[in-house]
């Protein structure tokens, strides 16, 4: 949850001053997070052991402790060894102290789970995302249904949930909670998600786009872990990039950053107009591979990818094409992102994700030829959870400004 940089004592303390006659107040609170972070970071850490890390005297860190331990934000766990002289108690940051709810809305399923303060998965449910009419109340009636779900299914009380974060398909607003344009969900076009969220659940509510979600999940718990610099590209029945940029999200000046499923790869196609669907979506998401599926194998009703590629991967010759076809269309994708944004890696995830090597290699070979620098390509190590641990992981970010608040009042 919190962030692992801890700034020194003298730090703090400038950083205080810089705000006037409050500065007493504001390098207390800044002393408490600080303490808090090298607690979190540590499985168990004693009172000697903080001082030394924070650069605080000891009186001070026994002060601020017995301060978190009233408030819950601490809890004394047992006796660690010693040299000589009495044994440290041992402090454990209270994982427990408030718990969050991390949701993914897909073109296919909805994921909703419930995690501690350190990101603990602790329940998760998921279904087929329902499109029936009304489109918009029945998706917030079903992500507030699992929500209630998850949380009894824990064990957690709910007044003890703090927050809610949600990936959503589309061009998405994440200052006042918009999805402008979602063309995988039928009815969804300026739609106010966390005003309808906040008032289903009585929570706070953080709306994300999906594949922003996605890229922090994989830097979070995944593939990129600990990058600074990654594209997430998502690949199912939508096209869409999520970009990490010197560890920033990256999302454009009209929230619209990353929609690599509009890249145009073709000069003959520059007249054409794309609305509901792009030009790469067109022809390599999951629903343009069924459709091509059908063409070239004369069936009503075509394969699912996974059965595609598995075909490829025998030999059959119709499904090799379709794979081939597929593939040159991405791996011309992939080459353009690395070229604008030389990220240290391309994470590939999204149902397409599951042909592997069979996409993988054709794009590593093809940012090797056509690239200045390489970055390493890999498939998500999250598979279909990326999201859902992105939504966790934002909304971890935002409670600790809720901790923030609580200790400035301790």
């Amino acid at each position: 949850m919190f962030s692992n940089k801890v700034m020194d004592g003298h730090g703090r303390k400038r950083a205080a001053e810089a705000m006037g006659p409050a500065n007493h107040g504001l390098l207390k609170q800044l002393n408490m997070l600080a303490l808090l972070r090298l607690a979190r970071a540590s499985e168990v850490i004693s009172r000697a052991e903080l001082a030394r890390r924070s650069g605080l005297s000891p009186p001070t860190v026994s002060a601020l402790v017995a301060k978190l331990l009233r408030a819950g934000l601490l809890r004394e766990e047992g006796v660690g060894n010693s040299s000589g002289g009495r044994r440290p108690t041992l402090l454990r940051f209270n994982a427990r102290f408030g718990y969050v709810l991390g949701a993914d809305i897909g073109g296919t399923r909805v994921r909703v789970a419930v995690a501690d303060l350190n990101g603990d998965l602790l329940a998760h449910a998921e279904e087929l995302t329902r499109k029936s009419p009304p489109h918009v109340r029945t998706i917030v009636e079903q992500i507030a249904t699992l929500s209630r779900r998850v949380v009894k299914t824990a064990g957690v009380r709910w007044r003890d949930v703090r927050m809610m974060a949600i990936g959503a398909p589309g061009i998405t607003d994440v200052e006042r909670g918009i999805v402008h344009h979602a063309p995988n969900l039928p009815g969804w076009r300026d739609v106010p998600l966390r005003e309808l969220m906040e008032k289903a659940l009585h929570l706070p509510v953080h709306v994300d786009n999906d594949v922003n979600m996605a890229v922090l999940g994989e830097s979070w718990r995944g593939a990129a872990r600990g990058l600074r610099n990654v594209a997430f590209i998502a690949i199912g029945a939508g096209i869409g990039a999520g970009l990490l940029i010197n560890g920033e999200l990256y999302r454009g000046s009209t929230h619209a950053a990353g929609e690599v499923g509009y890249m145009l790869l073709d000069p003959r196609a520059i007249r054409e107009e794309f609305r509901e669907l792009g030009f790469l979506e067109m022809r390599a998401s999951g629903p343009a591979m069924a459709a091509r599926a059908r063409q070239l194998m004369g069936r009503s009703r075509a394969p699912d990818a996974k059965a595609v590629f598995e075909a490829a991967r025998r030999g059959d010759e119709t499904a090799r094409r379709l794979v081939d076809e597929l593939v040159a269309y991405l791996s011309a994708a992939a080459a353009n992102v690395a070229t604008l944004l030389d990220p240290e890696m391309i994470v590939l995830g999204g149902g397409v994700s599951l042909a592997g090597e069979l996409l993988t290699e054709p794009i590593r070979e093809t940012i090797a030829r056509t690239v200045p620098a390489k970055p390493a390509v890999v498939v998500s190590a999250l598979e279909d959870r990326a999201q859902l641990y992105g939504a966790i992981f934002s909304a971890l970010q935002l409670v600790e400004r809720q901790l923030a608040d609580l200790v400035a009042r301790l």
